[in-house]
């Protein structure tokens, strides 16, 4: 995180910004960010030494006034639901985002719906159990099946 009252303070002692951006270990380009930000608002070290880190970052960077939050699906739910029959993560974002528009909230797309789903699953976790009788089922995995090529160790080999 940026140091802003640091940074003011070392600038009021006529430290250069490749000195202070040395002794702070932080980039030129982030010194030079303040200096502009402070020039720009009028703030020096005579107004800032008694203000809060995030007071100062306030006056040099002031917020566009725009609060995004969304809508936070249960996960709790998602994972029961997940557990039905026929029930998919795609259906439940489905529901979800239809809850938020109907609340006229700011719903997550699909993506970061399943990245904080798996985020949850690790979390607490959590596994799906797939409940049958042993050798009543077959499981098979399909991948690469689909182009009609075998698997390359069970070619047969004819020369």
């Amino acid at each position: 995180m940026r140091d802003l009252k640091r940074i003011l303070e070392l600038r009021f002692e006529n430290h250069s910004q490749r000195e202070i951006a040395r002794m702070l270990k932080v980039s030129r380009n982030t010194v030079r960010d303040v200096f502009d930000a402070a020039d720009a608002a009028g703030v020096y070290w005579n107004t800032a030494y008694n203000l809060s880190e995030s007071q100062i970052n306030e006056l040099l960077f002031p917020s566009n006034g725009i609060d995004v939050s969304y809508e936070q699906p249960d996960y709790a739910y998602v994972h029961k639901e997940l557990l039905k029959v026929g029930v998919s993560l795609k259906m439940l974002w489905k529901e979800y985002v239809d809850q938020c528009k109907s609340t006229h909230k700011v719903y997550l797309k699909y993506s970061a719906f399943c990245s904080n789903y798996s985020s949850y699953v690790k979390k607490n976790k959590l596994t799906m159990h797939i409940t049958h009788k042993p050798g009543d089922r077959i499981m098979v995995d399909w991948v690469n099946i689909t182009d009609g090529q075998a698997h390359p160790i069970r070619r047969n080999k004819s020369s």
